[in-house]
């Protein structure tokens, strides 16, 4: 499968049960990633994805995704699902939160920088995009 994360400078998702950001064109760029393919994400990202084409929610979707799937993960530990895992989809804030729920699962160990990228968001100047592959 393939997974799309945001995470803040110290790997944070989420802070007081809040993500940490729903910029509108980091959306549009991970809409942009997964083109006709299917996009799975939970129950708590139906707000950012409302209206959109190709979305899957399902709160067990790291069960049910297959190798060619996108999933949008914001609410969901990874570990678990590392093998599973063939490409990985990293956006970083160029922030510190006071996170607590923080990505479990970083791809710098397993897996290879296939590419980068820096954009501008709607509401932060500065994005990068890490794109890693198995």
């Amino acid at each position: 499968m393939k997974i799309l994360c945001v995470i803040d400078d110290e790997g944070g998702l989420l802070f007081n049960h809040r993500r940490v950001s729903k910029d509108r064109i980091l959306i549009e760029k991970v809409l942009e990633i997964v083109g006709n393919d299917k996009l799975y994400i939970s129950s708590f990202s139906t707000s950012l994805f409302e209206n959109k084409d190709h979305i899957v929610v399902d709160d067990d979707y790291l069960e049910h995704a297959q190798d060619h799937d996108y999933c949008f993960v914001e609410d969901k530990k990874l570990l678990a699902y590392k093998d599973k895992i063939n490409m990985f989809y990293l956006f970083h804030w160029n922030r510190h939160y006071p996170s607590d729920f923080s990505l479990d699962y970083l791809p710098e160990n397993a897996m290879q920088l296939k590419d980068s990228m820096e954009f501008v968001g709607s509401s932060h100047d500065d994005i990068l995009l890490e794109v890693f592959e198995k």
